[in-house]
């Protein structure tokens, strides 16, 4: 995503899992290599995470 990733939009390098396809590649994003995972942005739970990420793109939205 050249001009960046939108809110609201799913990042074209995620799988139908949900997982990065470039995790741990060369050519993955400095920013998503700097996120480092914590209880701010990952709560207790996937669902919990999800609900984190959801309220950041709303808070970031356009």
């Amino acid at each position: 995503m050249p001009r960046g990733k939108p809110a609201g939009v799913a990042c074209v390098q995620l799988d139908e899992a949900l997982r990065c396809r470039l995790f741990g590649r060369p050519e993955r994003p400095a920013f998503c290599a700097s996120l480092r995972p914590g209880p701010a942005m990952c709560g207790a739970s996937r669902d919990e995470a999800m609900a984190i990420l959801a309220a950041l793109e709303a808070a970031t939205a356009p």
